[in-house]
């Protein structure tokens, strides 16, 4: 083995290896605050969640419902405002067949103008619903998370003594886990949602993970805007598209429903202890429960102390935006700048197919199909997978929900691995040792190409996984050829680096979202990554002959 492909091979592999740790530590950006009391405090939420979590307080445990909200009340006033309880007596409950009462809890703090944000959660918890909850719930992330969150946010706001140009309202409603029962009830009172320009829901389904911002509002490109001065932002616009085809719902359906701009927040991870006398204070994650308030702060410390905001138009647009984390930068760009994308990749593709000499098109698309036909073929086997695994663990199969599988963490390791091995060998194999690379890796990008232009017309929030790698390459590639240097073979590390550090945890979160069960979608986005990677790595000078 010659000198320069020991470096090429050495240079790859590091580089794999910082990126996937880049990559891992992104699911936690945010560092636990203890005592500085200019920010929110776990300190400071934990004691709330001691008070909040010391039972379990559904709809149906009245007494122990009504000590939580005397508590929240009662933490309201203690800051300042003045807490309304509206009550809803005989509220049918489908679940149970049943009419209970709902009393959901409101506060404001006026600012100078008639402009508000609004944050909400609710302060019921859950009994067994399904068969992997347990009875009793005690609520310490769901919804312990945001009720403590948004305490300290208002305590911040009230100990800055700084005079608000636009006012907050507080909503805590009561039944979200029984059919979004307070939250049905709330939008029929005008004075509650009078002057909401701006709305933030925070939810939990799980303890761990970070709290990513997974829904916003239609023409979402103003209202990320305001989100992106977070300290710590998290989220991915291709959540927000398979969010609204799934069919879950929080608080957050409501007020959508009722046009009511805003985002949603949640952790996904921990489903373990999900509805389960295990979402106790003990199994809380405290990096989690920061990363809530280092993004709801500074939203709200800039909407209510910047003047532009008392213009409910100021937040209005007619776009929705594309936009994902990456490394804890949040980018965001309009469908404008995608299909400027898509073009300049066509371009770059054509340049290259001069370049490159390549004979004829036809070994181009005979990638793009051997692609397709083996993301196909992966992902159908995961599907025969994932319907197996449910039959050996006595469990019916649901594509967006089946969690809790014997060894489903090995089993999906072990599937990428697998993937990962059976597309090397079958790509040396129909390249002949990688022989005709040239095509392979035009191939490849037009792979990318065609998937994130059919993604851009049918679901736009996805196609940056498709379109930002599919760039990089062919941007890449173009560099390597123009300045004919073996250094320059290396700008081909860039999408490696890229589709790294954005799809670990991309495939991480899909996989507490969705569950064992969306193990079938979540091979397109390994795939995605893999063909990447590899034709992105024989591109290398040294990796291959």
């Amino acid at each position: 083995m010659k000198l320069n492909r020991k470096i090429s091979f050495i240079i790859l592999t590091v580089i794999v290896i910082i990126s996937t740790v880049i990559g891992f530590k992104s699911l936690y950006p945010a560092t636990p605050n203890y005592d500085d009391e200019s920010k929110t405090t776990v300190t400071n939420q934990m004691n709330h969640i001691y008070e909040i979590a010391k039972e379990p307080h559904s709809i149906f445990d009245i007494e122990a419902k009504g000590k939580v909200r005397d508590y929240l009340v009662s933490e309201l006033q203690n800051l300042g405002l003045e807490a309304s309880i509206y009550e809803y007596e005989d509220v049918y409950v489908e679940y149970t067949d049943s009419h209970e009462d709902l009393q959901n809890i409101y506060a404001e703090l006026k600012g100078k103008s008639d402009s508000y944000i609004m944050l909400v959660t609710h302060y019921d918890t859950a009994r067994a619903k399904r068969y992997a909850e347990k009875d009793g719930s005690v609520g310490a992330a769901d919804a312990g998370y945001g009720l403590s969150t948004i305490l300290e946010t208002l305590r911040v706001i009230k100990e800055s003594g700084q005079e608000l140009e636009n006012g907050i309202k507080i909503l805590f409603t009561d039944g979200e886990e029984y059919g979004l029962l307070g939250a049905k009830e709330a939008v029929s009172e005008p004075e509650i949602f009078e002057g909401v320009n701006y709305l933030i829901n925070l939810e939990a389904r799980g303890t761990k993970g970070p709290a990513i911002m997974f829904e916003t509002s239609p023409n979402n490109a103003g209202i990320l805007d305001l989100y992106e001065v977070s300290t710590h932002p998290f989220s991915y616009s291709i959540t927000p598209e398979i969010y609204r085809l799934l069919p879950n719902g929080t608080d957050f359906t409501i007020f959508l429903e009722n046009n009511i701009p805003g985002i949603n927040i949640a952790v996904l991870d921990g489903l373990e202890h999900y509805h389960t006398p295990d979402d106790n204070p003990e199994n809380l994650n405290e990096a989690s429960m920061q990363h809530y308030g280092d993004q709801v702060l500074p939203i709200v410390k800039e909407f209510v102390y910047n003047e532009k905001y008392s213009n409910p138009e100021a937040l209005q647009t007619k776009d929705d935006a594309i936009f994902f984390t990456f490394a804890n930068i949040f980018i965001k760009y309009s469908k404008t700048v995608n299909y400027v994308l898509i073009a300049t990749i066509l371009l770059a593709i054509i340049f290259l197919f001069k370049k490159l000499k390549i004979q004829k098109l036809r070994h181009v698309f005979k990638y793009t199909l051997i692609n397709t036909g083996y993301t196909i073929t992966m992902m159908g086997l995961a599907y025969l997978l994932t319907r197996v695994v449910a039959m050996l663990n006595g469990r019916e199969f649901n594509f967006t929900y089946l969690p809790l599988m014997k060894f489903e963490d090995v089993i999906f390791i072990v599937t990428i691995i697998l993937t990962l091995i059976g597309y090397v060998l079958a790509m040396s194999k129909v390249t002949r040792q990688f022989k005709e690379k040239n095509e392979f890796v035009l191939g490849s990008i037009m792979f990318l190409l065609i998937l994130g232009t059919i993604i851009t017309f049918t679901l736009p929030g996805a196609s940056y996984l498709m379109v930002v790698p599919a760039f990089l390459m062919s941007i890449g590639l173009v560099i390597k050829e123009l300045v004919q240097s073996d250094y320059m073979s290396f700008s081909m590390l860039v999408p490696i680096v890229f589709i790294l550090i954005l799809f670990v945890p991309t495939i991480y979160l899909f996989n507490a979202a969705l569950t064992f069960g969306g193990l079938t979608a979540n091979m397109l986005f390994i795939m995605i990554g893999f063909i990447t990677i590899i034709s992105s790595a024989i591109c290398i000078k040294g990796i291959t002959n």
